[in-house]
């Protein structure tokens, strides 16, 4: 054996020693907004792909239905989640006599949550596109915040998601402000801006002539 050889051996020995392995990642809530948005999508797309990879290699028929923080709701299902859902149903029918009866109330409660997710379904596109814009937002904004993107050369796609955050970041400012005052006393630490109102912020609104 050489020194070339001995050398390498002891440096793998020295590596095998400090090594600490694969470490364990600590499962709690992600505090940051943004950063827990791109977790939901990324998470939620995995599970769909596990259950279509299910579907595939075994031929079960899956439907898994994911309601997001703000209680919308996404759904995927091998060969579709209507049949899926509609042979379930007609499984938990199949219960003794002895049990009450299915009621129209039931059954129109049913349907409803059918219409509810598949008017989801038409949201998930838009969510993934939102996912991905806050996802590069630290590249693309060298970690500024996300409001101070540039608009100019997002697509229509892109402006409409960005339009949607924003929304959305405005209520939860109110609410916010909201609870505070409602909880607290006038106090000058508390003061987020006194010349500004935040009940008077206009909506956005785009319009589909404004990126032709």
């Amino acid at each position: 054996m050489d020194a070339t050889d001995s050398n390498r051996q002891r440096h793998q020995q020295e590596t095998r020693r400090t090594s600490k392995g694969r470490q364990k990642i600590e499962i709690k809530k992600v505090q940051k907004e943004s950063n827990r948005y791109v977790t939901f999508s990324k998470r939620k797309n995995g599970l769909f792909k596990k259950a279509t990879e299910l579907s595939t290699l075994c031929g079960a028929e899956t439907a898994v239905i994911v309601f997001s923080e703000h209680r919308k709701l996404f759904s995927c299902g091998q060969p579709d989640v209507d049949k899926v859902l509609d042979r379930y149903l007609v499984e938990t029918e199949k219960v003794p006599s002895n049990f009450p009866p299915v009621t129209n109330n039931n059954i129109e409660s049913q349907l409803a949550n059918k219409q509810e997710y598949a008017r989801s379904l038409k949201r998930l596109e838009e969510e993934q596109t939102v996912a991905k814009m806050i996802g590069n937002m630290n590249d693309m904004n060298e970690g500024g915040f996300w409001w101070d993107l540039p608009i100019d050369n997002m697509e229509q796609d892109e402006l409409e998601a960005y339009k949607e955050s924003m929304e959305q970041l405005k209520k939860n400012v109110i609410t916010r402000l909201g609870l505070i005052e409602a909880n607290n006393a006038p106090s000058e630490s508390r003061i987020v801006n006194p010349f500004i109102n935040l009940k008077e912020i206009p909506s956005f609104s785009f319009n589909s002539h404004q990126f032709q």
